[in-house]
């Protein structure tokens, strides 16, 4: 899932009381398995790659909310809550956002095919679930607007530029082995990038194209192929009609069950 469901999921968990007794730098945290990966030497395999059972230290207290990040896309990927290692991809995952992408397979590769840039079905597997995820932000886009989700994330990335940095590097040199430099580099770009004005730009249908055609190279300046791929947008949004946030619901329940409890 994307940043502003990460984030959401964690608002909704901790509650209107109880977050303000945390500080807004949780929210960064809890986004960091994608926000690192603005660093050209950070992959997300690294980032994802983290023991689920890791005893964390009060000091670095903020990676818990790191691992809420992954139990949630454990969940969204799997179907489950892995161990102590990320299971190698599976196309016949029943992971949420895989389940729900099944049926655009076919009309991606399809696609690709008529183009002449023809993909693997693994490929069409993967891409598939990513529009389910790029999606996702939309298909609870209410409860992000009623929650001041976008302002919250905005927020949160610059009070931690200001006055977090010192334990965010800490904490980030601690789990990834990660140098100042670089976090410092991330932390900067996401200050440019996750701003209100940038995030409430691509919260439509239009925008979420763009972050494939951004990843996938897909020239959707061309009338024909931007059609093609927004009609399997179009499918996909149908799709996540029903869905109402249940999948966030059933998930929070899932990971109180595990016993992840906010530090």
């Amino acid at each position: 899932m994307l940043m502003l469901t990460h984030t959401y999921l964690l608002q909704s968990y901790l509650g209107a009381a109880d977050a303000k007794k945390h500080d807004l730098d949780v929210y960064v945290y809890n986004i960091v398995p994608d926000l690192l990966t603005i660093h050209p030497q950070i992959s997300s395999r690294k980032t994802h790659d983290i023991k689920r059972t890791l005893d964390i230290p009060l000091e670095y207290s903020g990676a818990a909310y790191v691992m809420f990040h992954l139990l949630l896309d454990d969940l969204a990927h799997y179907g489950f809550i892995c161990a102590d290692e990320l299971n190698e991809f599976d196309p016949d995952s029943q992971g949420y956002s895989y389940i729900k992408g099944k049926p655009l397979i076919n009309p991606l590769l399809e696609f690709y095919k008529d183009i002449k840039n023809e993909i693997s079905y693994n490929e069409a597997v993967y891409r598939s679930h990513l529009i389910i995820e790029m999606l996702y932000d939309l298909a609870i886009l209410k409860q992000i607007n009623s929650s001041h989700t976008i302002d919250l994330l905005s927020h949160a990335v610059v009070y931690t530029a200001k006055n977090k940095m010192p334990q965010f590097v800490r904490t980030m040199k601690w789990l990834y082995n990660m140098e100042e430099e670089q976090v410092n580099a991330v932390i900067k770009e996401a200050s440019v990038y996750l701003t209100n004005e940038r995030m409430s730009r691509i919260m439509d249908l239009d925008g979420r194209i763009k972050l494939y055609a951004a990843k996938f190279g897909a020239k959707i300046s061309e009338h024909d192929i931007y059609t093609r791929v927004r009609n399997i947008f179009l499918q996909a949004s149908t799709l996540l009609d029903r869905d109402d946030d249940i999948f966030l619901r059933q998930s929070a329940k899932i990971i109180k069950e595990y016993g992840w409890r906010p530090l």
